[in-house]
Order: C-alpha cells, then sequence, then structure tokens
C-alpha cells in the first residue's frame, strides 16, 4: 500500500476524495465529549497493524503500528513498520527518528518497471504525485515520499521488478489517471476556498476521520461502496457544488473495470499483496540466514500497513516472535495542536 502500482493503492486515494465530497463537515473531538482518563476503544484493522480511536461523529486518532521480532536465542530484530501514503509531518519525522533510522538495514518497498531506474509514479510530476498532494492539501497533511528520506545509507529497496507488459503496470494508465485527477481536483479546492484558520482545521478533521472509517474498513475487507452509503447518511452540509463533483467521480468510477467495487479483486490482492509479500519473505530469510545471532542487528521491513499481517505471517515462519510493538499517531484528530 506505500509506493506501488495496482487498483487498491488508487482506489483508496480516489475513494478518499470521492468520501470527502459526499460527506459533511460536522465533527467532534473525544476530549470535548469525554470524561479526561476515559479509555479509548479502538477499531482495530490489518490484522492490528492499524487503529482508530474515532467513532460516530467523533474524531480521533489514527495509528499505525511497527512491530518488534526476535528468535529465541538470537539477537538479531526483525522490526516490520507499517506506513500510510499521507500522514502528519510529525508522523514520517518520529517514523525515521525512531524506527527506521535505529534501524541497520531498511527493506523498503517499491515497484519498479523493467528498463527504468525507478518507477515514474515516485516523481513529483507524475499523476499519482498530484493526487497525493491534492490528498495532502484536502486534509492539510504531507506526502510520504515527501516525508522520509529515502536516500540514508541503510535504506535498501526490495520490491519487484516487473515487465512492462506486467498486468501490474496496467491498472489505471495515464488516461484514466487524469481524467480522475480533472474530476476530483476542485473538491480539494473547494475546501481551500471554504475553510481557514480552527474552522479550516476543523473541517479537515471531520473529512479525515471519514477517510479514517473508511481505511479501516478497506483494511479488513469491506466493500467500500457498502461503506460509501453509510458514510453519506451521516449528518453535515457541503456545497451543493462540492458535492455534485464528487458524486460525479464516485459514479463515473463506480462501474470502471479497473475499479469495479472501488476495491481489491482476489486477483489484485494475490498480485499486489501476496506475490509481493512473498518476495519480501524471500529477499528477508536470505538476509537472516546469513546474519551472525551473536551479534545484535535491527532489520527494518518498511511497508505499507496492508501488507504486514501477511509479512507478519512469513517473519513468523521464520521462526521470529513478537516482542514489543509500538503505536505512531499518523493522523492527530482528536490529539491536533497537543504535541506529538
Amino acid at each position: 500500500m506505500l509506493i506501488n502500482q495496482g487498483s487498491y493503492r488508487q482506489s483508496l486515494v480516489v475513494t478518499g476524495l470521492i468520501v470527502a465530497g459526499l460527506t459533511g463537515c460536522n465533527v467532534q473531538y473525544r476530549h470535548e465529549v469525554e470524561e479526561a482518563g476515559t479509555p479509548a476503544n479502538y477499531a482495530y484493522g490489518a490484522e492490528k497493524f492499524a487503529r482508530y480511536d474515532g467513532y460516530g461523529e467523533v474524531a480521533g486518532d489514527l495509528q499505525i503500528a511497527s512491530v518488534d521480532y526476535k528468535r529465541p536465542g538470537s539477537n538479531v530484530v526483525v522490526r516490520l513498520t507499517g506506513v500510510i501514503h499521507i500522514g502528519d509531518k510529525e508522523y514520517y519525522e518520529a517514523l525515521q527518528r525512531e524506527a527506521l533510522d535505529t534501524a541497520d538495514v531498511v527493506l523498503f518497498e517499491g515497484v519498479k518497471i523493467e528498463g527504468q531506474d525507478e518507477n515514474p509514479e515516485l516523481q513529483a510530476g507524475g499523476n499519482l504525485g498530484s493526487l497525493y498532494s491534492q490528498m495532502g492539501n484536502l486534509l492539510g497533511i504531507g506526502f510520504q515520499k515527501d516525508g522520509i528520506d529515502y536516500t540514508r545509507e541503510n535504506f535498501v529497496h526490495c520490491d519487484m521488478t516487473l515487465p512492462k507488459d506486467n498486468p501490474l503496470n496496467q491498472q489505471m494508465g495515464g488516461g484514466q489517471m487524469q481524467q480522475a485527477l480533472q474530476m476530483l481536483g476542485p473538491i480539494a479546492a473547494f475546501k481551500q476556498m471554504l475553510t481557514q484558520g480552527k474552522d479550516g482545521q476543523r473541517t479537515e478533521d471531520a473529512i479525515k476521520h471519514q477517510m479514517a472509517q473508511m481505511m479501516i474498513a478497506q483494511m479488513n475487507g469491506e466493500d467500500n461502496t457498502d461503506m460509501l452509503e453509510k458514510l453519506k447518511g451521516q449528518d453535515g452540509a457541503l456545497p451543493p457544488g462540492m458535492r455534485s463533483q464528487a458524486e460525479r467521480a464516485a459514479k463515473a468510477l463506480k462501474g470502471s473495470p479497473i475499479m469495479p467495487n472501488m476495491g481489491m479483486t482476489p486477483e489484485m490482492k494475490e498480485l499486489i499483496l501476496d506475490k509481493r509479500n512473498d518476495h519480501v519473505i524471500e529477499q528477508l530469510g536470505q538476509r537472516l540466514a546469513k546474519a551472525d545471532p551473536s551479534q545484535k542487528q535491527v532489520i527494518a521491513v518498511f511497508y505499507g500497513a496492508a501488507h504486514n499481517p501477511g509479512l507478519a505471517e512469513g517473519i513468523e515462519k521464520l521462526g521470529y516472535e513478537e516482542v514489543s510493538r509500538t503505536w505512531f499517531r499518523a493522523w492527530a484528530m482528536n490529539g491536533r495542536d497537543q504535541g506529538y
């Protein structure tokens, strides 16, 4: 789910923009409606690698896990660090400082295309980059590529290299991506014109709150169309133009062969998640086989949170057990302006 190709990633981005247009701007925060000290009631996704403590029309904070694994009798740590594409600046700073820079090696995600030095979608001028930039503007947050330093010496690319004619490269062509940009761009523009200051922050958090609920649902395999209908029924009032633009985008994309349910088919799951996870575990296994178990070493696997359940299963099959779990706050809504 980080920087890769395929319909699932575009589905999440496009669906998020549609949600922004179909849902309202009203939101309260946990600290406004709960007594101090009330424990969080988390909704978990991706088999407990993501969690969110918001509910109804009450916003919380979205968190993503980084989990350390060790094999009995070994000093080698495998650190499975999940991430999402767009997040708070402080989130990426904390990930870099606490999870990645403290690792000896970081095996990171990013599909490469045969004959190309790097995925063109990583370039700032690409359509996908423009979509993520719109999302950042809409939510008042940033893009992962801009928040994480991939030039660090301990970063090692660990993903598949695909031939140009692989189906994974053809799930959303430049033409359809451009169409999505043309339809969805005005949503972000509306938001920027209509929201300023603290009221603007509350609007951003209202949108993030809706997206966090959808993200957890997607990670748990729920149908996006059903979730959209639920969210559309929640209270709120947006300008007719913004709602109309989002409804047009939803209608156009809903019947697309690329995103028939605005989600991921079993075939795409195999391509997007399973095969790439297998590749990572194979590469990780080779590194672990060469590692001296008497020497302390941390090998981090830095992949999108949707990959983590499958990667965790592979790590456990290599004989490693969870020893610690750290939660990083990706979207601060309830905790905005309260420090990281």
